[in-house]
């Protein structure tokens, strides 16, 4: 048995990370699809409103948007990731699409969602918890103006999608965002639907943390696979504090650090200009990204 488990983690390890990760990632949407957990009520209103649908008649050639992107691929994976001055053109243009693709009316959305935005009870929590969170790396000098915005982008979005609601997390997160569209407000609102509706699983954000949770248990098995020593390692450590917590309550370090990372999409650990060509491969690659870049980092603190 001990060979054969042996022989087996030997043939992970020699695998490329390329087809390690694949096989995780089907995993991973073999999970989602069979935890009733992570699947939305029948009767729940998800997405965006009926009535900012619009005709589907005109939408935009697919094969021509997949050749740019699979054109624009490589500049994302340049060292310091898409050009600071194409990075707004590039993020807008995903987020059209996919708006195309769902066939909405963007007119009619900035003007049911960011419209009339006073002072009720979601404007308040917004408020309070922008006041509890460090923005000034993205705030720039004018602090007071962009917390402002960053508030009409949060209760927008709100408003676009009840379903999701509104979660603490979103907030350094769209902070990037609307840092990287220079502060226009319909621009970043499009990328961060884009980001939270499209990009990243269903429910991320989620008070029950439902598909948040399959990425953790999936990493937890990445990590087993391509770095055995620090897995073991960090398995060591939990079973020496699950022994000593005298019946308490204790979760396996590297899954606590891991799910704030993936949380705060990496907001809270990494420099402005990581987090940004993060999100730059985000956006071309999807969410699987995430993954990879946790992984780096382990990989890093192992050595």
């Amino acid at each position: 048995g001990r060979a054969a488990s042996g022989r087996d983690s030997s043939r992970w390890r020699s695998r490329s990370l390329g087809q390690v990760v694949s096989e995780v990632l089907r995993k991973r949407r073999r999970i989602s699809r069979a935890a009733p957990r992570l699947q939305r009520p029948r009767d729940t209103d998800t997405g965006p409103d009926p009535r900012l649908k619009r005709d589907r008649g005109n939408l935009v050639d697919h094969d021509g948007f997949q050749q740019w992107v699979d054109t624009c691929r490589p500049i994302v994976w340049l060292p310091a990731g898409i050009p600071s001055a194409w990075r707004q053109r590039m993020w807008v243009m995903m987020a059209d699409h996919y708006l195309d693709t769902i066939a909405v009316d963007w007119g009619k959305t900035v003007e049911r969602v960011m419209g009339g935005l006073d002072q009720d009870v979601l404007g308040v929590r917004v408020e309070k918890d922008l006041r509890q969170s460090s923005l000034k790396l993205y705030g720039g000098a004018d602090l007071k103006r962009f917390l402002a915005a960053l508030k009409r982008l949060l209760v927008a979005y709100t408003r676009w999608n009840k379903h999701t609601g509104y979660c603490q997390g979103f907030i350094t997160p769209a902070a990037v965002i609307l840092t990287a569209m220079g502060s226009d407000e319909g621009a970043a609102l499009k990328v961060l639907l884009y980001l939270l509706d499209h990009v990243l699983p269903d429910n991320y954000f989620a008070n029950s943390i439902s598909a948040l949770t399959v990425d953790v248990t999936v990493f937890h098995e990445l990590l087993k696979i391509q770095l055995p020593d620090l897995w073991q390692h960090l398995e060591h450590l939990y079973r020496a504090a699950k022994q000593a917590s005298d019946g308490r309550c204790v979760l396996p370090l590297h899954s606590v650090i891991t799910m704030h990372w993936l949380l705060t999409l990496f907001t809270s650990c990494l420099p402005k200009d990581s987090v940004v060509w993060i999100f730059d491969a985000i956006f071309f690659e999807g969410s699987e990204v995430m993954l990879r870049v946790a992984l780096a980092i382990w990989a890093q603190l192992a050595e």
